[in-house]
C-alpha cells in the first residue's frame, strides 16, 4: 500500500525543469511511501525506471495531461491497485480538473505558468479555483507559486507545502584552482579574464539581449571581460545579430552537454541571467534553479526581478537581484559594482555556497515534503534506534 501516489504527465527520462523537480523529490521519499503514474510515451522510459528506488508505472495511453475519461480510468485503477491516502496531481490544470471526482482526497502541485495564466482567463478561472478549493493540499514551487494559487483561489485554499526547487550539491560543486585553469582553457578564456556565465533557453523572457547590451557597454572600462551564453532557442539569431551589431565580448555556446555544465558554471565570476516580465506578467520565471546551480559552484548569481526569481537569489546577500531588468543600463550599473569589487565576489561566493548546502540541497527540500504531506498521507516515519540523535 502506497501512502500517496503522484499522477503527472511531466517525469523523466522527459527532460525540462518540472520533471527533474518531481524526480529529484519524489526519489528522495521514504521508500514505499509513493507511487508515481506518469507519461509512457519516451522510448528511454523502461530502462531509466529500472535504476529507480521509486516504484513508476507508465499508462498505455500515453499521456497524462487532459483530464480525459480515460486518464480518470487510469488514476482510478492506480488507485485501486495502490490504495493511496491522497492522490496529487501535476499539473494543477488541466489535469487537476479530475480531482474532484476521484474516490479518494486529492491535492495538486502548482508550478507557477499552469495557475498563472488560466487564473487570468475569465473562461476558465473559474474551474481552476474550483480544482484549488476543492485540493487537500497544494504543494508549491516556491512562494511565486503559491501566491499565485492564493490570488487564485481567493480565501478557499487549502494549506500550502511551498517547496522550491533545490540542487545537487555534489555535482554542483566548487573547482579547485587547477580545475578553474583547466576548465577556462577549455572555453578559451584567460586565467585572469573576468568571466560571466549565462545558460537558459534563448528566449526573449531570459533578457540575454539586456545582458549583451550590458556587456558592450562595460567593455570600454573592462577590456578583460568575457561572456559566455549557453543554450539554444527561437530567439537565438536575433542574439548573434544583437553580438555583432553591438560588438559585445559574447560568445553564444549553443548547447552544452549535462555533463560539461557544472565545469563552465564554475569557471565563472558571476552567472547572470536577466529574466523579466513578459505579456503583462502573464510571462514570469517560475523560480529559476540556475541560479542555485551557481550558488552551489560559488559563483554569485544576478537575476532580474521576476516570478520567483528573487526566491533563488537573496538581493545583497550572495548575489544581486535587478529591480528593471529590462532597461540594459541598470543591469551595467549593478554588474559594473560586481566585475570592479572582488572582495564582495569573495563573500558573495561564501555565502552563496553555505546556502546551496544549508538550504538549497534537494535533501532540504525533499524533507520540507516528507513533512508537509505527513498529514495528509499518513506516513509515520520508522522510530529512530535508540542512541540515535533526534
Amino acid at each position: 500500500m502506497a501512502r500517496h501516489l503522484l499522477v503527472t504527465n511531466d517525469f523523466p527520462p522527459k527532460t525540462g525543469g518540472i520533471q527533474n523537480y518531481l524526480y529529484e523529490l519524489w526519489r528522495r521519499l521514504e521508500p514505499g511511501r509513493a507511487v508515481v503514474l506518469t507519461a509512457s510515451s519516451h522510448p528511454d522510459a523502461p530502462a531509466f525506471d529500472a535504476d529507480l528506488d521509486v516504484v513508476v508505472e507508465r499508462v498505455a495511453s500515453g499521456t497524462l495531461f487532459l483530464p480525459t475519461r480515460r486518464a480518470r480510468r487510469e488514476v482510478e485503477a492506480a488507485i485501486a491497485r495502490h490504495r493511496p491516502e491522497i492522490v496529487l496531481l501535476d499539473p494543477a490544470w488541466p489535469l487537476g480538473l479530475i480531482g474532484p471526482r476521484l474516490s479518494v482526497p486529492y491535492g495538486v502541485v502548482v508550478h507557477g505558468a499552469e495557475v498563472t495564466i488560466p487564473g487570468r482567463l475569465p473562461l476558465v478561472a473559474s474551474s481552476l479555483r474550483r480544482v484549488l478549493a476543492g485540493a487537500s493540499v497544494v504543494v508549491a514551487a516556491g512562494e511565486y507559486s503559491a501566491r499565485e494559487a492564493r490570488r487564485n483561489a481567493a480565501d478557499r485554499l487549502p494549506p500550502v507545502v511551498v517547496v522550491p526547487p533545490g540542487v545537487d550539491v555534489e555535482r554542483f560543486r566548487p573547482l579547485s584552482s587547477e580545475e578553474r585553469r583547466a576548465a577556462r582553457a577549455e572555453l578559451g578564456v584567460g586565467e585572469h579574464d573576468l568571466l560571466v556565465v549565462s545558460y537558459s533557453r534563448l528566449v526573449k523572457r531570459k533578457g540575454m539581449d539586456a545582458l549583451i547590451r550590458a556587456s558592450a557597454a562595460l567593455a570600454r572600462d573592462h577590456p578583460t571581460l568575457r561572456v559566455l551564453i549557453a543554450g539554444e532557442g527561437r530567439d537565438r539569431a536575433r542574439l548573434e545579430r544583437l553580438v555583432r551589431r553591438t560588438g559585445a565580448p559574447v560568445t553564444l555556446l549553443g548547447r552544452i552537454e549535462e555533463a560539461a555544465l557544472p565545469r563552465v558554471v564554475g569557471a565563472g565570476d558571476l552567472m547572470v541571467m536577466a529574466c523579466r516580465n513578459r505579456w503583462l506578467g502573464l510571462e514570469q520565471e517560475g523560480f529559476g534553479i540556475v541560479f542555485l546551480e551557481a550558488a552551489a559552484c560559488a559563483v554569485p548569481p544576478v537575476a532580474g526581478r521576476s516570478g520567483g526569481s528573487a526566491e533563488a537569489v537573496f538581493d545583497g546577500e550572495n548575489g544581486v537581484v535587478v529591480d528593471r531588468p529590462r532597461r540594459w543600463r541598470a543591469l551595467a550599473r549593478a554588474l559594473a559594482e560586481l566585475l570592479e569589487g572582488p572582495e564582495r565576489r569573495a563573500r558573495y561566493a561564501e555565502r552563496s555556497r553555505e546556502l546551496a548546502e544549508t538550504r538549497f540541497d534537494w535533501r532540504v527540500r525533499a524533507a520540507v515534503l516528507a513533512r508537509g504531506l505527513a498529514p495528509h498521507d499518513g506516513f509515520v516515519p520508522e522510530a529512530a534506534e535508540p542512541g540515535a540523535a533526534s
